[in-house]
């Protein structure tokens, strides 16, 4: 096997460990950013499936959306994309299909955006870059000083 193989294999092998490490990074902190959102929006009564109420302070235009029974941020997951080396972060449509529209805003139904997605990556895109260009460095490394079989 030559040196190029054992070397793209190696840094095939350490790439797709770290995007997953990155990916979760990333989703943990858009998660965080649903559940800890500020909330200085609208205090609604909303009625539960019993018929009791519950109240909900909805976050205002430009702040994450205030989590209320938590089924956003159950939403987001990693997605591994291993033939491109590539990870996606995304909020599952089944669990919370409003996602798209708090993350754009909806003019039809006078919605600013409350972005949490693109918020939680631009807190953590350093980090997973980092995190990518440190597992390129490490199997360089472990590369060292090996000779082709």
């Amino acid at each position: 096997m030559s040196l190029s193989i054992q070397f793209t294999a190696a840094l095939k092998r350490r790439i797709e460990a770290n995007l997953v490490i990155a990916g979760e990074i990333v989703a943990t902190e858009v998660r965080r950013n649903v559940n800890d959102a500020p909330r200085g929006g609208k205090t609604y009564r909303i009625k539960n499936a019993s018929g009791s109420y519950r109240t909900h302070t909805a976050s205002a235009p430009g702040e994450s959306p205030a989590t209320d029974l938590g089924a956003l941020a159950r939403s987001i997951q990693t997605e591994p994309d291993m033939q491109n080396l590539r990870i996606r972060i995304l909020s599952l449509h089944s669990i919370a299909p409003y996602a798209k529209r708090l993350e754009f805003g909806d003019l039809s139904a006078g919605l600013a955006p409350r972005p949490f997605m693109f918020k939680g990556l631009d807190a953590k895109k350093r980090q997973a870059i980092s995190i990518v260009k440190n597992a390129v460095n490490q199997a360089l490394r472990d590369m060292q000083g090996i000779r082709p079989i």
